[in-house]
């Protein structure tokens, strides 16, 4: 397959010739930069893959299509996406403005009109309109121009439709048995296939310019699966905005950035139609088992109340994993025991939701021996804490009452032994009975506004002219997802403290914060969370919002001014994994700019990491640039242009397709040659013929004709001659007795006398021909009427004389 652009095969060799791609650097050899080349070889392998599959895609489509095979090495020609889009932009503005300069002709036609009749009332001999002459040479040569243009345009992208997009494409144009096929050279079944085919169709026709970036090697192919499952499902209409998104987009990120980064910019791309009720109506859960016994529990909503929920459950889990008795209000001197992992803690957690605060007692029964357990709530009606339970002897009192109350099994009270859990009968007042047990603590999330405010907040980031109302740019949640612009404000308007964060309009990153502290304060944290959103080491997703903060240069405490500040130049996050790993210098990690960190691993591999462009944030800055009518005062270039969205579409037909044109070339030339052939035939043998007809004329006497009749036995299959036999029966005879033909006396009306030679069944024959042709009335052996019962085979030219 032939690119979109001149620039793909010096892309290819470039990056094929490179030890090492854009995203990282190889600093000495060894078994990781070995891994490293035979990652990138893999990468391209499958990257051809992708490519040659979208090919035979789209030609098969192109011969569906009817459109012609090239000649020679030429390929097919067609317009790209951008290419159709700019056209029907042009040709939909070309009509917008025609139709705007007749409505002002018709408008100046009008006024004029009213102008005369106002200045000319009353005389009739005012002039009504003006008659401009047609030049037909003129209307001629813009035809002629008109149709060369025609033929000179590209068609149109196969099967356009703007309000398209490439997974329904291929399920529309691609057939069932070239799907069968493919899924049997790829091994997968034919959903995965058609997403696959999706893919290939959106980054080769739909993101050249991105594709091309990959040829070189910039992107790995996890980030080609990123895109085309974010982009396979996007209008034609937005594609090239997107293609062009992506050409300015770093090399250097890893493909959640990409995700993240690519998600804002398509949400800022289509149109916020009611998002949060088209969500809000496709809520559901799902449910799904495995053979292992477990099951999957899919929940789908609008995603601030996932979010939300999300945030809880999380919380609470860390609070109880962390041992955090202050977040939960717990009594002095109660500890939490609790051995679960922190996932085993959200899934408690989620599938059991009802928020408690219960104290369980267990006790053994000193006569029988029997354990029982005792649930008691330690809140009250109002959802307080019962006073008095804040303590060890208070929680240890209460733990007393809870055993000695009856449970609800025991309806007959003397069914019970006397006494409580704690102390049975026969204990006296000196207290020497047996205790509880064990008795503990049961807690459960908590759902009071202060401490959702404070331990399962939801942090949300808003432009501001969304919030003010004057644009529907949608918002983000902590971890960088989109969200629509309603539910931005919503969120916004039911906050307490809001916090005011700049960007850099041109990249859309928070500009610099710093402090004069080790400490991090508040809002230069937030600051960084929005800049980062996720741990800075590359591969690493866990939240900065749950990150450390790491000094680059450490912080020198006996004097901050002198090296290690807290600023932006110096800060970046690390999730307390790599914050550790990075104190005990197992790999090296320096900052040239704010914004970039260089990692520099143990085993030759250097790569960088920088911090996720914000492309809402960058719309913003227009939009609020447009709305205020400010004027930027100073610009520069970019150092790297984006290259432009390519208007061709070439692509070189198959070997299969240049055998089949071949073969049928071959056989139309030899069709053609045998048309020629016997029209030179035919033209030769009707000369032949006429030249003959001129030569017997001419010689008549003389001429000399071939028997009119082909040889063989079938009557049918010969031609019957005109004539009547009996005469030239009779001029037969007279010749062999060599007389004169003039002597001889013929009645064609007398019935023909019986030959003694001829049998008997011949005269029978010959008189009912006979009798046939009287009572027909034709006697004439030239009368068109006549109808001849023997068949005169020989052919004399006095009896029967040309034309016969």
């Amino acid at each position: 397959m032939k690119g979109t652009t001149d620039s793909t095969q010096a892309s290819a060799a470039e990056a094929a010739s490179s030890d090492s791609s854009l995203r990282v650097t190889i600093r000495f050899e060894s078994n990781m930069t070995h891994f490293a080349e035979a990652a990138m070889v893999s990468d391209r392998a499958r990257f051809e893959v992708l490519e040659s599959a979208s090919a035979t895609v789209l030609e098969q489509v192109l011969l569906g299509l009817d459109f012609a095979v090239p000649e020679g090495a030429q390929p097919f020609r067609c317009a790209t996406i951008a290419g159709t889009l700019e056209r029907r932009h042009r040709e939909a503005q070309a009509e917008y403005d025609a139709e705007e300069r007749r409505r002002k002709d018709a408008g100046k036609t009008v006024a004029g009109a009213r102008c005369v009749a106002t200045k000319d009332a009353g005389s009739s001999d005012a002039t009504s309109t003006e008659i401009e002459l047609y030049d037909e040479e003129f209307a001629r040569a813009q035809q002629v121009a008109a149709d060369k243009a025609a033929a000179l345009q590209l068609p149109d992208f196969p099967n356009f439709t703007p309000t398209s997009w490439f997974a329904q494409w291929v399920y529309d144009n691609v057939e069932a048995d070239d799907l069968v096929e493919i899924s049997t050279i790829l091994g997968t079944n034919s959903a995965r296939t058609y997403r696959q085919l999706s893919g290939a169709m959106t980054v080769f026709y739909g993101l050249p310019r991105f594709a091309d970036r990959v040829r070189a090697g910039e992107f790995t192919q996890a980030h080609v699966d990123v895109v085309t499952q974010l982009c396979a499902t996007v209008n034609f209409e937005f594609l090239p905005k997107l293609d062009e998104f992506l050409a300015a987009k770093r090399a250097d990120i890893t493909c959640e950035t990409l995700r993240r980064s690519l998600a804002k910019m398509i949400s800022i791309l289509v149109p916020p139609v009611a998002m949060t009720e088209i969500a809000a109506k496709r809520r559901r859960v799902d449910v799904e088992g495995f053979k292992d016994g477990s099951a999957c529990l899919t929940v789908s909503g609008p995603s601030a109340e996932i979010f939300a929920c999300y945030n809880r459950v999380q919380a609470m889990a860390l609070t109880i994993h962390g041992k955090n008795k202050s977040a939960l209000n717990l009594p002095v001197g109660m500890a939490i025991c609790d051995e679960r992992s922190i996932d085993q803690l959200q899934y408690d957690l989620f599938v059991r939701p009802v928020p408690e605060l219960k104290v369980k007692v267990v006790s053994i029964d000193p006569v029988t021996g029997i354990q029982t357990t005792d649930e008691k709530s330690m809140l009250d009606a109002d959802g307080e804490l019962i006073p008095g339970v804040d303590t060890d002897e208070g929680l240890a009192e209460f733990a007393k009452t809870v055993g000695a109350e009856p449970t609800d099994a025991d309806d007959d009270s003397s069914s019970k032994a006397a006494g409580s859990a704690f102390r049975t009968a026969d204990c006296g007042d000196d207290g020497d009975g047996l205790g509880p047990a064990e008795h503990w603590v049961k807690v459960r999330m908590p759902t009071t506004q202060w401490w959702l405010s404070s331990q399962a907040a939801t942090v949300a980031t808003v432009p501001f002219l969304s919030l003010t109302g004057d644009s529907d740019l949608p918002g983000t949640f902590s971890d960088g997802s989109p969200m629509p612009a309603e539910v931005a404000r919503t969120i916004a308007g039911r906050s307490k403290t809001i916090q005011r964060i700049l960007t850099d309009p041109a990249t859309g990153t928070p500009i610099d914060a710093k402090a004069t502290s080790y400490q991090i304060p508040n809002d230069l944290r937030r600051t960084l969370v929005e800049q980062w959103t996720v741990c800075s080491v590359p591969g690493c997703q866990r939240k900065a919002e749950k990150s450390e903060i790491d000094h680059v240069v450490p912080f020198f405490h006996l004097n901050p001014l002198k090296g290690g500040l807290t600023r932006f130049g110096n800060l970046h996050p690390l999730c307390k994994k790599h914050h550790a790993l990075k104190t005990a210098g197992r790999y090296g990690v320096t900052m040239p700019k704010s914004g970039e960190v260089d990692f520099e691993f143990r085993h030759g591999i250097s790569a960088k990491a920088t911090a996720p462009e914000q492309p809402i944030n960058i719309a913003q800055a227009l939009e609020l640039e447009a709305l205020a009518q400010v004027h930027l005062k100073r610009w520069s270039l970019p150092k790297s242009m984006v290259p432009p969205a390519p208007q061709v579409l070439e692509l070189m037909p198959g070997e299969s397709t240049i055998r089949a044109r071949d073969e049928a070339k071959r056989l139309q030339e030899e069709l053609a040659a045998r048309q020629q052939r016997l029209s030179k035939a035919f033209k030769a043998q009707r000369l032949a013929r006429a030249r003959l007809r001129l030569e017997r004329c001419l010689d008549w006497e003389n001429s000399v004709f071939q028997l009119c009749l082909p040889p063989g036995s079938d009557p049918a299959a010969m031609k019957q001659l005109t004539g009547d036999a009996r005469y030239a029966k009779e001029v037969r005879w007279a010749r062999l007795n060599h007389r004169d033909l003039d002597s001889i006396s013929y009645d064609p009306n007398k019935p023909e006398e019986s030959d003694p030679r001829n049998t008997a069944e011949t005269s029978a024959a010959t008189f009912s021909g006979t009798a046939q042709s009287k009572a027909a009335g034709a006697v004439d052996p030239w009368d068109h009427r006549f109808v001849s019962k023997k068949v005169n085979w020989d052919h004399d030219l006095e009896a029967d004389p040309p034309p016969f």
